[in-house]
């Protein structure tokens, strides 16, 4: 029910599901040397990776701007952290998903190294 003009509506604002926040937070760098090297093609290789290990829900994407090493794009950011990914392609992509996100180890051989 809707409130009406003289109704506070404070009923049915207190009964609204609160959005919670995701266990992960991935930025995925849609600066211009990334994208050129496959992020497009890695975000859906991403999605499909959550989806079917059912983290999908766990875990929310955002593209990013540069993440300054373009050198060794395509690049994402991994929070909780920062752990940081470089040189991405799809297996690593499944690989991170599989061990990082499903099993909580950080993919030591993939992270970048400053």
């Amino acid at each position: 029910m809707l409130p009406t003009c003289g109704d506070s509506g404070t009923s049915e604002q207190a009964e609204q599901p609160t959005m919670t926040e995701k266990r992960f937070r991935i930025y995925l760098c849609a600066g211009m040397h990334c994208t050129p090297r496959g992020r497009d093609a890695l975000l859906r290789v991403l999605e499909d990776a959550l989806w079917n290990s059912s983290m999908d829900t766990e875990v929310e994407i955002r593209s990013s701007s540069c993440l300054n090493r373009c050198a060794f794009g395509p690049n994402m950011t991994i929070w909780p952290g920062p752990v940081r990914y470089s040189d991405l392609t799809a297996t690593k992509i499944r690989q991170i998903v599989a061990e990082h996100l499903v099993a909580g180890i950080v993919v030591e051989t993939l992270v970048y190294q400053e």
